[in-house]
């Protein structure tokens, strides 16, 4: 970050921000800051010459500086130092840190400790009322790179841990390869600093030393691990984890770096299902497992008992990648129970799932298989039903369903069990069934429904690519029930918690995530705030309007489907008139949030709009500002997340000075919350708004091109004041 002040006398005067050269009484003060300018115009000059004639290739291989430094003092005799690793790492991931510190009014710094890849470092046994000063410096192979800013606290009698803070950072981040695809994440809870409880936590990854891309939002749980799965051998993945709470997010922990190889391990589990096929005998079928452990499966061990018996190994070893098998000979109206096994060339994984399945007779087909072959086709097979009472079986009808509507795709032959259905959507569910044609004219009942969904990655079985993701037939399974004491509670003015409980029936199927929905008013309409929240039981949802009562439900996600939406509950945002609240205000016509790339920077910003679509946003470092265009056509508000270390807003002496906000360039009003790393600013604006302009006191050029027009840029920045509106 680079610190722009300027020796001006109306620099600190918020009433003097926006100065109009050669008017008035200020035209005089620019006449008595002639020289100095010329002075300044000079020495500019010559860096920019300087500077165009040095090599800009990156020779040094230390990391940058820590970022966010703080030091707080949490008892009389104890001082906590919190940072987050440079966005910078040197090339060489990060091994430890140098905590340098000094007492007023010494002036030389000593080592105070060196220690591993941590981010936080209490300072204990100090002398109540003496003010220490701290540094921080990253370590890697290559060596120590510079020391952060200096930061500094005192102890006093009075000392204790802050409240209503963020978090402290997670500690002692650790990633580690699980398999060719998959990398476990795991951490310490941060050490308690007084505030809320950590209720959730973010995570974000960078790909092979690239720029860090968020994958967990808000785990929105308390839980310190995570499994990213869906990677790819000899790349290298980093990772960093931030702690949030009521109040904010905390500084990053350290970061943890990990080169995926090939693991080889014993394959995971089938998914197995099971249905009578006829008076004495089961058809089994399973989907394989979704990890094979790093090589090809080569057969499955299918194990059974009847209830009265321990299991009792029907075929050790299939001895191919087939996955369905019919165990016949059985006792009509008993109960068998089922599991299957995968085996590959390290070994056996863990079994299936158990199916308890009753030999009777049939009398529709029954779906054995139901697999994506490919990214556009998927291929059904069954078996014929078991009592046609004295029909011939003259063929089988394929369908597919569409909201309960049975369309025809093909007709085959009474001696074909199985049928590829070509040009499918990649990444669209199909449902199918089976329909047995009879001698006559007359056709059984379809079968039971079967479903798929093709992806990118699907093949057939046996294939070398990675095993495609399968449904199983879904007789018997049903939608899960809404989520249970859904409840929504303000956190701040314009920001609320909404809560619930998982389910106490899933449907026979994980729930995978929860569809949020609200509307303004008791009668307006329902709109979706998020389509699929992921498992957790939170959601944090900011820029509410004043005076405004706003009700939520909560519907559970399975792959069936999504639940009926649960019991509403409501909250009312305090009225700045403290006028009762009109009880039907108008709709939101548009409302998104998410991720957007700055332009002029390598950095994102996370944001959220109501009442409007945001069309891009960028940095400008002459004016220190962050500019926004978006498209409105009713009033809204707009909620951003600034890092601190993109454009922040600072007086002379460190401490935080109030942001300059403008709408389509007249001066708006907003409300902000804070963090250590970031600043959050709710800003409403009319319909019909272009613009929305955050100034600040510091931005973070481009280097080394944006340095030198920020150099250029330099002087006119000086004569039109510290931020100027245009």
């Amino acid at each position: 970050m680079i610190q722009k002040t300027f020796p001006i006398q109306l620099i600190n005067d918020k009433k003097q921000r926006f100065v109009l050269l050669g008017q008035g009484k200020n035209a005089r003060n620019y006449q008595g800051h002639f020289v100095n300018i010329l002075i300044v115009s000079a020495i500019l000059g010559t860096s920019i010459g300087f500077l165009c004639g040095q090599s800009f290739a990156q020779t040094a291989n230390a990391p940058d500086q820590p970022v966010g430094v703080t030091a707080s003092a949490i008892s009389p005799t104890s001082i906590i130092i919190n940072w987050s690793p440079p966005q910078n790492n040197g090339g060489s991931p990060i091994t430890g840190y140098e905590i340098d510190y000094r007492v007023v009014p010494n002036t030389t710094y000593q080592t105070l400790v060196t220690l591993n890849n941590v981010t936080t470092y209490t300072h204990t046994g100090l002398i109540t009322g003496k003010t220490y000063i701290y540094r921080v410096s990253a370590i890697n192979i290559d060596g120590t790179g510079s020391p952060s800013p200096d930061v500094l606290a005192t102890p006093t009698s009075s000392s204790a841990p802050p409240q209503n803070i963020a978090p402290n950072p997670p500690q002692n981040l650790v990633a580690s390869t699980y398999s060719s695809t998959q990398i476990n994440l795991s951490w310490g809870a941060p050490p308690s600093n007084g505030g809320p409880t950590v209720s959730g936590y973010k995570i974000d990854y960078s790909l092979d030393s690239g720029n860090f891309t968020n994958i967990v939002a808000n785990s929105g749980s308390s839980f310190t691990a995570y499994s990213h799965t869906g990677l790819q051998v000899g790349h290298t993945y980093s990772y960093r984890v931030f702690a949030i709470n009521s109040i904010g997010m905390s500084n990053s922990s350290n970061i943890a770096t990990t080169t995926l190889t090939q693991v080889l391990t014993v394959p995971g589990s089938p998914t197995l299902s099971a249905n009578p096929s006829s008076a004495t005998s089961v058809s089994l079928s399973w989907t394989a497992p979704a990890n094979d452990g790093g090589s090809a499966i080569t057969g499955y061990k299918i194990e059974y008992t009847n209830g009265t018996s321990a299991y009792i190994v029907l075929v050790a070893n299939t001895g191919n990648s087939q996955t369905g098998y019919i165990h016949s000979g059985l006792v009509t109206g008993t109960s068998y129970s089922y599991r299957v096994t995968a085996i590959n060339s390290i070994g056996a994984g863990n079994p299936s799932n158990v199916i308890t399945v009753q030999p009777e007779d049939t009398q529709t087909p029954t779906v054995t298989t139901i697999i994506a072959v490919s990214p556009t086709s998927a291929q059904l097979s069954w078996i014929a039903p078991s009592q046609t009472y004295g029909q011939v079986i003259n063929g089988y009808k394929i369908d597919q369903v569409i909201n309960g509507n049975f369309l025809p795709v093909d007709q085959v032959g009474s001696n074909v069990g199985s049928y590829t259905v070509p040009n499918l959507t990649t990444g669209k569910t199909y449902t199918f069934a089976v329909t047995a044609l009879l001698s006559g004219g007359s056709q059984t009942n379809p079968s039971p429904l079967a479903s798929v969904t093709p992806t990118s990655t699907s093949s057939a079985p046996g294939s070398t690519s990675q095993p495609p993701p399968t449904s199983t037939p879904q007789q018997n399974q049903a939608l899960p029930d809404p989520p249970a004491d859904v409840n929504a509670t303000l956190i701040s003015h314009d920001t609320v918690q909404i809560s619930w409980k998982l389910p106490s029936n899933n449907g026979k199927l994980p729930v995978t995530g929860f569809k949020i929905e609200s509307k303004t008013g008791a009668t307006d309409t329902w709109y979706i705030i998020t389509s699929n929240t992921g498992v957790q039981t939170s959601f944090i949802k900011s820029g509410l309007l004043t005076g405004t009562t706003y009700y939520y439900r909560v519907s559970s996600v399975s792959s069936v489907g999504t639940s009926q939406p649960s019991n509403q509950t409501s909250v009312t945002t305090q009225s700045d008139s403290q006028t009762p609240v009109q009880s039907t205000p108008p709709p939101i016509q548009q409302q998104s949030q998410g991720v957007i790339p700055v332009l002029n920077t390598t950095s994102t910003i996370s944001y959220q709009i109501t009442g409007g679509q945001i069309l891009g946003i960028g940095v400008n470092q002459g004016t220190f500002s962050l500019n926004i265009s978006l498209k409105s056509s009713s009033p809204g508000t707009l909620s951003v997340q600034i890092p601190r270390n993109m454009v922040d807003a600072k007086k002379l002496d460190g401490t935080d000075d109030t942001y300059i906000v403008t709408v389509d360039k007249s001066i708006a009003q907003f409300t902000e919350t804070k963090t250590t790393s970031y600043r959050t600013l709710a800003v409403s604006f009319p319909a019909n708004t272009q613009y929305i302009t955050i100034y600040g006191t510091t931005a973070v050029p481009e280097f080394p091109i944006a340095l030198i027009a920020f150099v250029m840029a330099f002087i006119p920045v000086i004569i039109f004041s510290r931020r100027v509106i245009i």
